[in-house]
């Protein structure tokens, strides 16, 4: 009698869940559980956009810095404009037939007028990436007496050609004796140089010799130039650099380019006022030359002595958005607009492809070694 009761009472005294409790529990569960999951997707993107932020940012400022890095040597006191001049790779300007080595050529997307595209700059600057240091002379030349005996060899340790040979120094190839004489080179032997012409000068032993080259910086727009994955960078010389740079623009202040009043009749040492706007005021911004080809004088490369340039960097790949779809964003509200070039204006341009990517824009006035 008394197990009977007790089985009975167990029968009325378990416990556990119905079904509609159970499936109460499993909705809230899986609440909980999309909610962790929609958070986690949510900062997932929120770090893969910083990131790219980030990336864009570092890639502007690097294009940068390697651009202000050779236009601060542009030229290195290489005169192209003197009579026998040595012309250096494509450092030249052409004015009709006549043909003339400079040692910085602006080259603007359009001369004309405005920019479709992203301008390019070519300049002469040494090469110094030496690795049997230095590149120097070994012994002393033009002689010892007070007058100097013009020379046309110099004479170089032969480690020292061996290693500039290996980075391009040839018959025909130009070179720089201590930033201050520039010649071309006739003849390499073991241990010398001969050049094309004499110098009529003295320089010691261990005078710096800098292996001249034009270098060439455009941007890339092709993935054949950029790389997989890539439609914009920076170039070398053809060589890529720097990955998401989409466009830049130079425009110079110069002095002797204009002899238009208040200006001079030939340089000051003050940048010419352009713009006709600020005539009793210091040069600005506005008075430098955005749209040139820099070939008739007096608006030649030589009067060139500041340079303004602009660098527009982009990241490599649109935003997912930052809920479960994968929807991009409006990043960049409008076209971003830099001397004289609108990308809205360019042949290709699409508002809603352009607008899905994060631009940052760095400017910089620099001033060259131009001469």
């Amino acid at each position: 009698m008394k197990t009977e009761q007790a089985t009975r009472c167990h029968r009325n005294c378990e416990a556990g869940m119905t079904l509609i409790e159970l499936m109460i529990a499993a909705a809230v569960g899986l609440g909980v559980i999309g909610a962790a999951l929609s958070m986690l997707v949510m900062s997932q993107k929120a770090t893969t956009a910083n990131e790219q932020v980030v990336e864009t940012q570092q890639n502007v400022r690097v294009a940068m810095e390697m651009l202000a890095r050779d236009m601060r040597l542009a030229s290195y006191n290489y005169v192209g404009n003197v009579p026998g001049a040595p012309t250096v790779g494509t450092c030249s300007v052409t004015n009709g037939t006549f043909s003339r080595p400079v040692g910085l050529r602006p080259r603007d997307q359009n001369p004309t007028g405005a920019d479709t595209g992203p301008d390019s700059i070519s300049m002469v600057v040494p090469l110094l990436t030496d690795v049997v240091t230095p590149w120097a002379l070994s012994a002393n030349v033009g002689g010892t007496a007070i007058d100097p005996v013009p020379f046309n060899a110099l004479p170089i340790a032969a480690a020292v050609i061996t290693d500039m040979v290996s980075q391009g120094l040839a018959a025909g190839s130009v070179v720089s004796i201590g930033g201050s004489v520039v010649r071309a080179v006739a003849t390499v032997s073991a241990t010398s140089l001969t050049l094309s012409s004499s110098i009529d000068g003295k320089f010691p032993a261990g005078t710096p010799v800098y292996l001249l080259q034009c270098v060439t910086y455009a941007v890339g727009t092709t993935t054949a130039t950029c790389g997989t994955g890539s439609t914009a960078c920076l170039t070398r010389n053809g060589v890529p650099l720097v990955d998401g740079i989409e466009d830049i623009q130079f425009s110079y202040g110069c002095d002797g380019c204009s002899t238009a009043a208040p200006n001079p009749l030939s340089p000051d040492g003050v940048l010419d006022e352009i713009d006709g706007v600020n005539t009793t005021s210091p040069p600005a911004i506005t008075d430098f030359v955005t749209n040139s080809a820099w070939n008739v004088p007096p608006m030649s490369p030589e009067t060139i002595k500041q340079v303004q340039i602009s660098v527009v960097g982009r990241q490599m790949t649109p935003d997912q958005g930052f809920s479960e779809r994968y929807t991009s964003g409006v990043n960049t509200s409008g076209p971003v607009i830099m001397s004289d070039h609108n990308p809205s204006a360019d042949a290709g341009y699409d508002a809603s492809t352009y607008s899905k990517l994060r631009r940052r824009v760095v400017t910089r006035v620099i001033q060259p070694r131009n001469m």
